[in-house]
């Protein structure tokens, strides 16, 4: 079994998440949002994961783990061949938690005009 593999089993295993197509290669996604995409062939991964610890990654690791950069966004990838697979789940798991934990938008502020409503009722 792959890394690649792996990685679809323990992402599927997680609440709500599910697999979709992205440009060609495979992506799981909770809540609508990426937190991995898998290249199509297989042997690279990018994974949404903290600033920091990415920092750590691609100084420790710099065989393994290097910087994906869009604009002002920048995710971790992963060279699947250079990662223990006991590594896989602990990743897995820190890229989910990054698109499910604390992302709550907070409430909208009323407005003066729905002020003004409740209070004629």
């Amino acid at each position: 079994m792959s890394k690649a593999d792996d990685i679809d089993k323990l992402a599927l295993a997680l609440p709500n998440v599910e697999q979709k197509p992205h440009f060609g290669s495979r992506s799981y996604r909770a809540g609508g949002k990426i937190f991995i995409q898998i290249s199509a062939n297989k042997n690279e991964a990018i994974f949404k994961l903290s600033p920091v610890h990415q920092e750590i990654l691609f100084e420790a690791q710099p065989d393994a783990f290097r910087p994906e950069i869009w604009g002002a966004i920048r995710w971790a990838r992963l060279r699947l061949d250079h990662i223990a697979a006991a590594e896989l789940p602990e990743l897995v798991r820190e890229a989910y938690e990054q698109v499910t934990i604390g992302k709550k938008k907070p409430p909208k502020k009323k407005t003066k005009a729905a002020k003004l409503t409740k209070l004629r009722r």
